[in-house]
């Protein structure tokens, strides 16, 4: 996946017969809490502590140092207390240099405290992720690919149920036309780096939180590689009773429906009925074994 923006193109969304016939019944389709998806991980692990946080005053101090040292002057906040230490290291350097026994000394006040606070923020900014963010998160996902026969099983009933073929329209700014895609990672993704914390200590940078809102959603296990996904997601906060939101689906980004190789005759009849009254313009095909190798070929109905 090399793209990071959708633009015009098709995603598949891999269903039962059941979730197929509700949503073309309602002509909706469920944006969920991740609370509710097969993969307790997903979105619900990580937000932890990476790093030694008793190995952070040293590495605050080095990069003070560093600070010292630069040839540009750093961009810290005058009023704030880390800042200043900044400050006043730069001040002395070309005279003094960084003795580190002494400046270990004269910030020993400065991180009194310090890692409780940062041990503090962590909690309770996991507690206020579980607690609140969770419950009122609402994600779609979808797949780049069509013929996956791994999804197809576990998410289309074992090929008894169907794919629905559909399209980002950023003319038309409809949901998928935001979508981006995951990244699949080997551990849960901390709250915050060493470096970023160090960063905003020192008041060379704010917390962007709205960044790692995306980079956590967007992250999952690399075991679930072979899906291939890409996600709309937007928090509900205060988040609702319901972990469910329905949206209605426009008939422009319907494209196609791909009905499973094992599909019961009556199902796949109930389907072309019901898209041929509500999604007219919408085409239909029907899956097939492919007699030469472990794929799927498709037909027009």
């Amino acid at each position: 996946m090399n793209s990071h923006s959708a633009g015009k193109r098709s995603f598949f969304k891999y269903v039962s017969p059941k979730s197929a016939l509700a949503i073309l019944n309602s002509k909706t389709f469920r944006y969920s809490s991740p609370l509710t998806f097969n993969d307790p991980f997903d979105v619900q692990a990580g937000i932890h502590l990476e790093f030694d946080l008793e190995k952070l005053p040293s590495k605050i101090l080095d990069r003070i140092e560093n600070l010292a040292a630069a040839d540009e002057e750093p961009n810290v906040d005058p009023m704030n207390p880390w800042g200043i230490i900044v400050k006043v290291a730069r001040e002395n350097y070309r005279t003094s240099g960084f003795p580190r026994a002494r400046w270990k000394l004269i910030t020993t006040n400065a991180f009194i405290g310090l890692l409780d606070v940062i041990r503090d923020q962590q909690e309770q900014y996991q507690d206020y992720w579980w607690k609140t963010m969770l419950p009122g998160l609402r994600m779609f996902c979808v797949s780049e690919d069509r013929d996956n026969l791994l999804m197809w099983a576990h998410y289309a009933q074992d090929h008894t149920g169907l794919v629905f073929e559909l399209l980002s329209l950023p003319v038309e700014d409809n949901a998928l036309s935001t979508a981006a895609p995951v990244n699949y990672v080997e551990k849960p993704m901390p709250f915050l780096s060493e470096e970023e914390w160090i960063e905003s200590i020192l008041s060379l940078q704010k917390f962007n939180l709205n960044g790692f809102y995306k980079r956590y959603v967007l992250t999952k296990s690399k075991h679930w590689e072979y899906e291939h996904e890409w996600r709309v997601w937007y928090p509900l906060i205060p988040a609702p009773e319901s972990l469910h939101q329905d949206l209605n689906i426009r008939p422009s980004e319907l494209s196609a429906i791909y009905l499973g190789c094992r599909a019961n005759p009556i199902f796949s009849k109930e389907i072309i009925a019901l898209t041929n009254a509500t999604f007219p313009k919408t085409r239909i095909y029907r899956m097939q074994k492919s007699k030469t190798s472990y794929a799927l070929d498709h037909e027009e109905i």
